[in-house]
């Protein structure tokens, strides 16, 4: 920061609500708290901590050009230029379902029984709007405007531990914003990609002259006491924070320079990609023993109305990368894996009938992934009903026969321990899935 061009408050409350450390409001989450005492479900530094790793496909993925359905009799009608069967590479689940060629660096994960599809899955609500659909996931209460409070911050409030006992890596957003499932009451870390290289210290240096040591002698600690804004005062609070957890964070990510730019600590080559990278950054911490627990990750561009693809093309370059990055991530934490769970899914689903244009168009049921640690992987889960006209919704989708709430609810118990209270989803008491995990 050039003492001839000084930055203001304004701009550095800016570049903190651009890092996602933000306090967010709600009282869904007073109401939680003021109902459960602190359970069992959080697990610090101490010993092996579970961890989850949420992926969220931005655009509606097309499932069914991931998880192909080649053995429904009347898949090839619905899709005469993307549909795809075992002469053409798929790799082959069981009977009905085949992963789509790209993927194939998921195979060894598959064989080891560590990669669950679950088919028709989704929200029951029908909107195809990408906004509300992505919404309404992240907080858990499809239909209801008035939650605002991401899923997993819900989970990290209700379990947040004893002060003594807490990880500033508890819970981090791997990416500029923060997904809007960790948002919330409960302070979540958002890593922008420039704040984890080593060129970032001149960042967070300007960062630590604003706030200051303890935060209380410059613009934004105790003369902003009283009447200041709340929003602000929670920005100034955290951004002290993540000075000190950044820091930190890049002592981590350093250890990665003594291998190539691909090759994480233990050996893994990852895809020269984003996510790739993210990935591996993700895999660090949970290496380094820092208490991380939960951790979220945007991958955008799915939104394939056109040009979409079947064995080549853009949909399967992505898949490449997307398949090829978690490959890497899982060998790379090794025996750690085991106490990773992986959930990967999307807004919505695309039409079972193929478009004009070669794409596919907004729909409904879709697929979610899990992988790692405890899932009962080596089969397709999910009530598949095929694609009968009278099976489909409103006539051209997959039906939702999972809700993803039932999903989630699998996960906190099995992955994280949690058993969630009465309403930790708003107005929906979830199935148990008894044989996912």
């Amino acid at each position: 920061m050039s003492p001839t061009n000084p930055t203001s408050r304004r701009d550095f409350l800016k570049l903190a609500a651009i890092s996602g450390v933000a306090l967010h409001s709600s009282s869904f989450a007073a109401q939680l708290l003021a109902a459960q005492p602190v359970g069992p479900g959080y697990l610090t530094q101490e010993g092996a901590n579970q961890s989850l790793v949420v992926i969220f496909l931005r655009g509606g993925a097309d499932f069914m050009n991931i998880v192909v359905p080649y053995g429904d009799p009347d898949y090839p009608a619905f899709r005469p230029t993307l549909a795809m069967n075992l002469d053409a590479g798929l790799i082959k689940l069981d009977k009905t379902f085949g992963l789509h060629p790209a993927m194939a660096s998921l195979q060894p994960l598959w064989g080891a029984g560590q990669l669950a599809p679950i088919v028709c899955a989704g929200s029951m609500h029908s909107t195809r709007s990408h906004f509300d659909a992505q919404d309404w996931m992240e907080f858990a209460a499809p239909g209801d405007r008035t939650v605002r409070q991401g899923w997993l911050n819900r989970y990290l409030a209700i379990t947040e531990p004893p002060k003594a006992k807490a990880s500033d890596f508890r819970a981090l957003g791997m990416q500029e914003l923060l997904p809007r499932s960790l948002r919330g009451n409960y302070p979540v870390l958002a890593v922008p990609r420039s704040l984890t290289k080593k060129k970032s210290s001149s960042t967070l240096d300007a960062f630590e002259r604003f706030y200051g040591e303890g935060g209380t002698d410059m613009e934004g600690g105790a003369a902003m006491s009283g009447e200041r804004e709340a929003d602000a005062a929670g920005v100034v609070e955290s951004g002290r924070i993540t000075i000190e957890t950044l820091r930190r964070l890049q002592e981590i990510v350093a250890a990665s320079d003594k291998k190539s730019a691909s090759q994480s600590v233990s050996g893994s080559s990852y895809p020269d990609s984003t996510f790739a990278n993210r990935l591996k950054q993700i895999a660090l911490v949970l290496k380094a023993g820092e208490g991380l627990e939960v951790s979220g990750l945007d991958y955008g561009g799915w939104d394939d109305h056109s040009q979409e693809g079947t064995v080549d093309g853009k949909m399967a370059t992505r898949l490449r990368d997307l398949s090829s990055s978690l490959s890497a991530f899982c060998q790379d934490l090794g025996p750690a894996l085991a106490r990773t769970t992986i959930l990967v899914m999307t807004e919505f689903g695309r039409t079972v009938k193929e478009n004009g244009n070669n794409g596919t168009d907004h729909g409904h049921g879709s697929t979610m992934l899990v992988m790692g640690g405890g899932v009962k992987g080596g089969q397709v889960h999910g009530d598949w009903r095929g694609l009968k006209q009278d099976a489909l919704y409103q006539g051209r989708d997959l039906a939702v026969t999972t809700d993803f709430r039932d999903v989630y609810n699998a996960v906190l118990e099995n992955a994280l321990g949690f058993e969630p209270p009465k309403d930790f989803f708003p107005g929906y008491k979830p199935n148990k899935m008894k044989t996912l995990f």
